[in-house]
Order: structure tokens, then C-alpha cells, then sequence
């Protein structure tokens, strides 16, 4: 592919070698490394050997939905391998047929089948899981020859990440530079005449784009499509502005991924103006780490990708277009720590271009890295997001870099293309893909080396003993610093201090517990920051870790994803854990089997067993805040976090990072979720402790309390013990607060909650054999069962997340006299990606004179 004449020489456009689109080279095919495999295909050291299954091809009417159900056959099968405790020193190969193709395939324009539409969000959410989890995931593709069914051992004992076998034959990822051919024929040109449709055409792209097809390609008419149609933001400004350019605009409200709702848009399309042209750039974010996601939050996202691009092409499919185009991003490609979902749905529509490409339809699937944008999907990232990128390979796109690169996709023949700014001297994250840039060979992307020529086991051999706790407390130092990206290295982050004071999220969480991992050679939790939140506390616990275990060689086990209606689980199967009967396999168990009620008792009743303290006095020292920003503005937050089994002060990081020079901003955490920790044996002991901790604190300045989810429970009830004393917050924020239990019954037993449920949903995915955060969570809903808040004489702010989570209602108004503001983002996100204007919001309510006294604490008769 040419490269676009001004641009950077890092600006290029890649072929991409990969995945759903090619894997491989036909001159850069490599056999897959040898190994013993006499251990694959069954157990040992008590860890299950290969499990294969087989997958039934599925008709195109039942594409959708099958790539919809493997999706979360994956995710289940992910989640389910990284919580056995026995699969820590092991690796799970994923093995599809007819997934991928390779350099030679895609070159002859071979026709993908549905499989490669079936499997491919497979690929992508696993390519997430690989750089997350380095070395305990691989993907193999193959085809049915007998020479590949004799290699398929060989690359399951191979350490590479994602192989395709073809003719014996293994095939490695690469992204090489796109040659600078054309179609035979030349590109076609849209028709000034015909009409061009862009999907999320008020976001930031679309509106890019928007102005890039008038300006640019000579689009005189342009169809719009988002959900608030003409209500969306800067829409009218948009038009007006095409206007006068000459073009006529049409902004429509309409779901693309509703097939009658889009046959009806494109039945509107004037007969004089037919449809010519498609850019799909439409997409929703909602991230979150593996063991964090579920299926509502997978489908969430791949609808408006999976559903809405297939929508799209089919329904188009008489039309005479000049470009189909799909917006696919990076995630789908590298993979991307905490965007597994999205990984799935971008790797769907790079297999859906090829697919289109193959049977002689247009179709361009291009891959964007980041892009310079005030809105849009990087609207929201912090400084440490962007150097996390570039220090990954990925400096951000300018917008005329972008626009130039579409031009040139949509000019060539190719179907895929990585569209992004490459810097070949950056390392990355581990589980990407072979990367080759002009002058290079293929570079493995993996985490930086630690400094120091031997391991950190062979220097703590080499170490007196009485030196190893400065030795590790100095190396969880520098890796913090590094996955914090503070350039000062190890001084800037001080032993004692919480991490999450730092800036420390559930993202830079998975990336420090990686480096870790990759340092020391143990198997540790993904919660590991969150149960040891400080540097000196990591380091203990590493050492004691170095003290009861060694590193062992990885097993490998196999299993091949099943079709449109095998595959799952099968019902009452035994939940992984530590061991088969541990109290959270045993609650996962109850979970898998839809018997939820009994899964919360069972951890309700283990709670009762915990180490409790029932008063403040008995507690001692009230818990220490973590202090999340630093600023002038009064009153000072005080946050509580949810109640939830991944729950703790890292939930408001992103939060303060907002926040931060403008007000104060802490958070108090929960007392019994960390080990070792006593629970409270009431609701009063619990709630006159925190009011303790509040007054603490504070310092004598006024405040106000905060809490997303059963956080704003906490919130509520320490702010009415706290009137109650004389000493009442200025203010209560509730950030998506639902409603408690109430009590009901059904056939089964009490009616949980949405939140309740919600809670358990995410603590059936809590990848730990460790039963102090679950028991924790229990207890804390045992403790607020039957609570019911009382009016407050404080002021009450009710932060409403504006997109509901699939499955689980919003919650109802809350039923005390507040204010209420709507907010981006969905039950978790708007503290995760939407922390920005969630704070915002929150910061502003604050600021406003007329609601809030700030002389002091407010004080009740």
C-alpha cells in the first residue's frame, strides 16, 4: 500500500499477517519448535491434560449468534482456567479450524467460511488474554490434513502464542508494510450523486469523516446514523457547517444492530441518491480486565460491532457500493490489557472484510491505532494511558494522518489493514504479535527485561537471608514505578504508601502483578495489588511466596471451541478452585447451576466463622484513608468503595486522577476484605467505626461522603450516624446506588436484588481460591439486610449511569430527597472509563455555593 505522501515515516499502513485476516507469510513459514509432548493429552501433577471438543459448522443464517455464544464460551473457558489455583504453572491452547488464513490463502483471495466469522471473536478476546496472562494461553489454527493433525502436537508444546498449521506446516503472525499496489481496475470513487452512510456519525470520527468524504471524495450526500440522531451534540452545528459546503445532510436516530430498524433507514434512501458507500465507525466501550467481565458486558460491546456490521452488509448487500469500510481497532490485532471484550468484536469485523473480499463484495476492515482526539474512544485516557501506548509501539494517529491512511486503504485490494503509528524501537506488552517494520526482522513484543543479569530467584540464592526483604522491597519499586510509567523510577514510589494513592487501577494492576510474575517466576492473583496495596506489603507477601513454592515446568492442555449449541459447561460441573470442594468453588459451583440464593448462604454462614470486633473502641485505630487527589477546593470527598468482592480504594483511581489540584479526595476502605482482617459483628460496629475514620479523616474540615453501588449504602448510613453525633458531612453523593433487598421470596428462596445479583455475578468470575474477600462481601450484605436510610438534613447528589447493564435494571430513583445528574457509562464504567465526567459532575454539585455549606461540618439541632 502507498504510503500517504507528508506523513512521519512511522505513519504507515501494515498488511496485516494476523488473525482473522492472514496469519503467516509464504515465505516466512517456519516449522513449530519441537519438545517432548509424551505429557500432552493427559494429566499430570494432578492438572487435567488435552480436552478436545468438536464444533459443527453453522449455516450464514446462524452466524450471528454463534459468534455471540463462542465469544462466551471463551470468556467462561478463560475465566474458568485463570481461577483453578492447580492451572497456575499451566497453559491452555485454543485450537480452531478455518479461523485464520495465512499469507499464501489470502493472497489468492481464498474464500473464508463461516467458521472464520464463528471463531474470530475467539481470537480476539484470547490475543486480550494472552496480554493480561503472559504464557498461559496460545491459539493454534488448522486445516484437515493429515500432515497437520501429525504437527498439532509439535505446536501445542510450542512456546509460540498464536500458530496456524497448514499442510504440516506452521505459520507465525507478522505485520509487514502494505504494498503499494492498487485494484486493477484503480479505486472506485464514491458518486457525488449517491448517498454515504457512517455509523456513529456524531461521534469524533464520524465527524472527521464526515467532513473528510464532502471535502475530500466530493460526497454530496450524507446519511448520518447514531441513537440520539439530530438530539446528539454539535449534530445541528455539523449539518450546518456540511451545508454550506455544498453537501446535504441527513441525521437519523436509529440501533443499526436492529435489522428492521435499519431496513426501514435504508428503504428512505431517495432513489436518485442511491447508497454507495458505508463507514462503519459506530462502537461501544466498556472495559474491564477478564475476570471481570461477564456476558452481558461481552455482548454489550459486540453488538454495536458484530450485529450492526453484519446488519449492514447484508442489507447492502443488492446496493452498489463503491466502499464498505469497518472501523476496527488494535485491540483486535496486539491484544489489549482490560479490553478482551472489544478485542472479540474488532476481530469479527477483520474477519467479516476478509470474508467479504474473498466472495468479490467490497469490504475494508482497518485497523486503527490511537488517535489524536478531544472525544471519541481516547477522550477519556489519562497521561498514563498515552505513555502506556507509546511505550507499547503506538503513538497516537493526528487526524489528517488518519484521514490520509482511509484514503489509501479504501484505494487498495487488501481487506485488512493495521492503520497506525509504529515505533519499532518500543517495547510492548506480552502476548501481541510478531511486529516487522522495513529493515527489521520479527521482533518478539514482550515486557522490558529486569535490570540485572540474573534471575531474582538466583540473586535471593545468592543473597543473605537477612537481605532479601531490601532486595524484593526494591525491585516491587521499580516494576511499580515502570507499569505506573513515573519516569523517576524507583524514589517516586515511597514503601508505605497505598499504590492506589499512585494511581494504581485494575489496568496498571494486571500489568505490575505481569511484571511480577515475569520477575520472580510465581504463579500470582489478579488481586494480588488490591489484597497487598502497598510496596512493602507486596514484598512480604512475595517473599513468603518464595518461601513455600518454586517455579515448575507448564503442562499444556487443549481444547477446541464448540459450535452454535455445544460447549458450555456442562450443568453442576465442578467449579475450579484450589480444590474441588474449597468454599469458592463451591459457590461458584451454586452459580454455574443457577441457584444463586443458595451460593450467597453458603458464603453468608462461612462469614459468621470470621474473626469479628463488635465496636469502634474494640476495632482500635480506624482504617487508613488512601488519599486519591490533592486540592484547594472545600469540601474534601471522602469515598467508600462497593462492597463487592473486587472491591477497594483502586476503584476511585481514575477518579482522583481527575480530581487532582482541585480537591481533596480519600477513600476509606472496608474493613475485612484484606487477609487477616476481623469483620464487623453489626451494622453499628461497622458504621461508628467508619464515622471514626470520617472524623479522622477530615481534620476538622467539612466533607462529604461518597459510594458507588452498596458504597453508597456506607455513604448513607455513616452520614446519618454522623448527624446524629453532631458532626454531619456538608453532602452525600450516590453514584448508581441500587436498592437492597426488600425481602420478597420466589420458588427457590429470598429475591435477590439486581445489585445483589450483579455483585455475585462479578464474584463468580473472582479468579482466587482465597475466601476472605467473598465471606466479606456476604457479611457486608448480611449486615445491610433490611436497612433502610433515613433523611438526611445533608444535601443528597444521586449520580445516575446513563447506559444500563444487559440483564440487570437501572436503578430505581432514589427515595429521598436528592438532586440527580445522568452520567456516560454503565453501572462500572463510570468510574472506570467515564471517571472523568463522573468526577466532573460530581465536582461541579460541589462547587455550588447555594447547596453546600463549606464554613465547616454541617451540624443538625
Amino acid at each position: 500500500m502507498p504510503v500517504p505522501a507528508g506523513l512521519d515515516t512511522p505513519a504507515r499502513a501494515h498488511r496485516l499477517i494476523h488473525g482473522a485476516g492472514h496469519l503467516g507469510s509464504p515465505g516466512r513459514a517456519r516449522p513449530a519448535t519441537a519438545r517432548d509432548t509424551s505429557a500432552v493429552g493427559r494429566p499430570a501433577h494432578g492438572v487435567p491434560g488435552c480436552r478436545l471438543r468438536g464444533r459443527r459448522r453453522t449455516g450464514r443464517r446462524h452466524r450471528l449468534p454463534a459468534a455471540h455464544r463462542t465469544a462466551g464460551w471463551a470468556l467462561r473457558l478463560v475465566q474458568d482456567w485463570l481461577a483453578d489455583e492447580r492451572l497456575a504453572e499451566s497453559r491452555l491452547v485454543i485450537v480452531t479450524s478455518g479461523a485464520v488464513l495465512t499469507g499464501a490463502e489470502a493472497d489468492d483471495r481464498t474464500a473464508t467460511g463461516d467458521d472464520a466469522l464463528v471463531c474470530a471473536p475467539v481470537w480476539g478476546l484470547l490475543r486480550s488474554a494472552q496480554t493480561e496472562n503472559p504464557g498461559r494461553f496460545a491459539l493454534v489454527d488448522t486445516d484437515d490434513s493429515p500432515a497437520s493433525a501429525r504437527a498439532l502436537a509439535r505446536a501445542l508444546a510450542s512456546p509460540e502464542p498464536q500458530t496456524a498449521l497448514r499442510d504440516g506446516i506452521a505459520y507465525v503472525p507478522e505485520l509487514v508494510p502494505a504494498p503499494r499496489t492498487a485494484t486493477d481496475e484503480g479505486p472506485r470513487r464514491l458518486d457525488p450523486d449517491g448517498t454515504a452512510l457512517i455509523t456513529g456519525g456524531a461521534g469524533s470520527l464520524g465527524v472527521s469523516f464526515a467532513r473528510h468524504l464532502v471535502a475530500e471524495h466530493g460526497v454530496r450526500h450524507l446519511l448520518l446514523v447514531g441513537r440520539r440522531g439530530a438530539d446528539a451534540p454539535g449534530a445541528a452545528g455539523l449539518s450546518a457547517e456540511l451545508a454550506g459546503l455544498g453537501a446535504e445532510v441527513t441525521v437519523a436516530a436509529c440501533d443499526v444492530a436492529d435489522r428492521t430498524a435499519l431496513a426501514a433507514l435504508l428503504a428512505d434512501i431517495p432513489e436518485q441518491h442511491p447508497l454507495t458507500g458505508v463507514v462503519h465507525t459506530a462502537g461501544v466501550l466498556d472495559d474491564g480486565v477478564i475476570p471481570a467481565l461477564t456476558p452481558e458486558r461481552l455482548d454489550r460491546v459486540l453488538r454495536p460491532k458484530v450485529d450492526a456490521a453484519l446488519a449492514l452488509q447484508e442489507l447492502t448487500r443488492g446496493c452498489d457500493l463503491a466502499v464498505f469500510a469497518l472501523f476496527s481497532l488494535v485491540a483486535g490485532v496486539f491484544g489489549s490489557g482490560g479490553q478482551g471484550n472489544y478485542a472479540a468484536a474488532n476481530s469479527f469485523l477483520d474477519a467479516l472484510a476478509q470474508h467479504l473480499g474473498s466472495t468479490g463484495l467490497p469490504g475494508t476492515s482497518l485497523v486503527w491505532g490511537p488517535w489524536r482526539q478531544s472525544g471519541g474512544t481516547t477522550a477519556e485516557l489519562r497521561g498514563a494511558d498515552l505513555r502506556r501506548m507509546a511505550r507499547s509501539g503506538l503513538v497516537p494517529l493526528r487526524t489528517e494522518e488518519g484521514l490520509a491512511l482511509f484514503d489509501t486503504a479504501v484505494g487498495g485490494r487488501d481487506a485488512v489493514l493495521v492503520a497506525a503509528r509504529l515505533n519499532p524501537e518500543a517495547s510492548a506488552p506480552p502476548g501481541a504479535p510478531l511486529s516487522r517494520m522495513p529493515g527489521h526482522g520479527p521482533v518478539r513484543r514482550a515486557l522490558p527485561e529486569s535490570q540485572g543479569g540474573d534471575t531474582l530467584p538466583e540473586r535471593l540464592a545468592a543473597t543473605p537471608s537477612g537481605e532479601h526483604a531490601a532486595l524484593l522491597l526494591s525491585e516491587v519499586r521499580k516494576e511499580a514505578a515502570a507499569a505506573l510509567c513515573y519516569t523517576e523510577g524507583e524514589s517516586a514510589v515511597e514503601a508505605d504508601r497505598p499504590l492506589a494513592e499512585l494511581g494504581l487501577d485494575s489496568l496498571a494492576a494486571v500489568e505490575l502483578r505481569n511484571r511480577l510474575a515475569k520477575m520472580t517466576a510465581l504463579a500470582l492473583p489478579v488481586t494480588l495489588l488490591f489484597d497487598h496495596p502497598t510496596p512493602r506489603a507486596v514484598a512480604a507477601h512475595l517473599a513468603e511466596q518464595f518461601s513455600r513454592s518454586a517455579p515448575q515446568a507448564p503442562a499444556t492442555a487443549a481444547v477446541t471451541p464448540p459450535g452454535a449449541t455445544d460447549g458450555a459447561p456442562p450443568a453442576g460441573s465442578p467449579a475450579p478452585g484450589a480444590a474441588a470442594d474449597s468454599l469458592s468453588a463451591l459457590f461458584r459451583t451454586a452459580w454455574a447451576r443457577g441457584r444463586a440464593w443458595e451460593g450467597m448462604a453458603l458464603l453468608t454462614i462461612a462469614s459468621r466463622f470470621r474473626e469479628a470486633f463488635d465496636s469502634a473502641d474494640a476495632l482500635g485505630t480506624p482504617p487508613a484513608a488512601v488519599t486519591v487527589a490533592t486540592g484547594p477546593a472545600l469540601p474534601r470527598l471522602i469515598c467508600f468503595p462497593a462492597l463487592s468482592a473486587l472491591s477497594g480504594p483502586h476503584e476511585y483511581a481514575r477518579f482522583g486522577l481527575t480530581l487532582q489540584g482541585l480537591r481533596h479526595a480519600s477513600v476509606l476502605p472496608n474493613q475485612g476484605f484484606l487477609p487477616h482482617e476481623a469483620m464487623p459483628a453489626t451494622l453499628e460496629a461497622f458504621v461508628s467505626a467508619q464515622a471514626a475514620a470520617v472524623l479522622a479523616c477530615a481534620d476538622g474540615e467539612p466533607f462529604v461522603l461518597l459510594g458507588r453501588s452498596a458504597g453508597g449504602w456506607v455513604a448513607h448510613a455513616v452520614a446519618e450516624h454522623l448527624e446524629r453525633t453532631g458532626t454531619g458531612p456538608s453532602g452525600v453523593v450516590l453514584i448508581d446506588t441500587f436498592p437492597g433487598d426488600n425481602g420478597s421470596r420466589t420458588e427457590d428462596g429470598p429475591a435477590l436484588s439486581a445489585m445483589t445479583v450483579g455483585m455475585l455475578d462479578k464474584a463468580a468470575q473472582f479468579a482466587s481460591a482465597e475466601s476472605d474477600r467473598l465471606t466479606a462481601m456476604a457479611g457486608y450484605l448480611e449486615r445491610f439486610s433490611g436497612w433502610e436510610p433515613a433523611k438526611l438534613s445533608a444535601p443528597t447528589l444521586f449520580v445516575r449511569a446513563g447506559d444500563p447493564l444487559p440483564g440487570i435494571e437501572p436503578a430505581t430513583a432514589w427515595s429521598l430527597p436528592h438532586t440527580e445528574v445522568t452520567v456516560p457509562g454503565d453501572h462500572f464504567t463510570v468510574l472506570e472509563e467515564h471517571s472523568r465526567t463522573t468526577a466532573l459532575a460530581v465536582h461541579d454539585w460541589l462547587g455550588a455555593p447555594a447547596t453546600l455549606p463549606v464554613s465547616g461540618p454541617r451540624r443538625t439541632p
